[in-house]
């Protein structure tokens, strides 16, 4: 017979990640007021941009502030025209995985090629070169926070449109997306139903402060 043992639940110190690279970002940006042709600080502003986008909640932002997250993007994109692709690498070290030919995937042998197609010592110069680099760059930092800058994207789409990018995708292409929605029931347990009815249900994980045994 399993039983459920509770064990001592640890109590880490929160931090406000968010907060923290965004007064980075901020202490970043009025450094270079000072000194615009310091590449130290330029890569400060670039790091904690990344870092802020990377993580940011967007749930529930007014559309004021999520085109203030687009703003941020493109002043980041200005900031990495002014490095090359090896200082841009100081910041953000590729990530040391190599099988993306195997699965059709960005790795570090195909970033490196589309840095160095570029030219490791040529400056970026266009925010257009910029964006196309950080779209080959195999960083998970670097991803999160091309995700984040789409789903803004996005929800800007949703609420000009209804409907997400991806929705708006799938439809432009002919292709039905069911609509699932979320459902508690009196006893706690979650469930997703679907447009024709049918439901399923959604398995919560155990904390890891609980296990079993026999």
């Amino acid at each position: 017979m399993l039983k459920l043992i509770e064990g001592i639940k640890k109590e880490r110190p929160t931090v406000d990640y968010e907060r923290k690279y965004l007064d980075g970002m901020v202490r970043a940006i009025k450094a270079k007021q000072q000194a615009p042709d310091d590449k130290t600080i330029t890569k400060r502003i670039i790091f904690y941009t990344v870092k802020y986008l990377s993580i940011i909640n967007i749930k529930g932002m007014s559309r004021e502030s999520l085109e203030g997250i687009l703003v941020f993007d493109q002043m980041l994109l200005n900031q990495i025209c002014e490095l090359t692709p090896a200082e841009l690498l100081t910041i953000f070290p590729v990530t040391k995985s190599y099988d993306g030919e195997k699965y059709q995937c960005k790795d570090y042998f195909s970033t490196m090629e589309a840095l160095q197609a570029h030219g490791l010592h040529e400056p970026i110069r266009s925010p257009e070169t910029a964006s196309a680099l950080l779209w080959d760059y195999m960083n998970y930092n670097v991803m999160m926070y091309q995700v984040h800058c789409m789903s803004v994207v996005s929800e800007i789409h949703t609420m000009d449109t209804g409907k997400g990018l991806m929705e708006q995708f799938f439809e432009d292409q002919g292709v039905k997306v069911g609509t699932f929605r979320k459902y508690e029931n009196d006893n706690g347990q979650t469930f997703m139903i679907g447009d024709d009815g049918r439901s399923f249900p959604v398995k919560k994980p155990v904390p890891r402060h609980l296990k079993l045994v026999n």
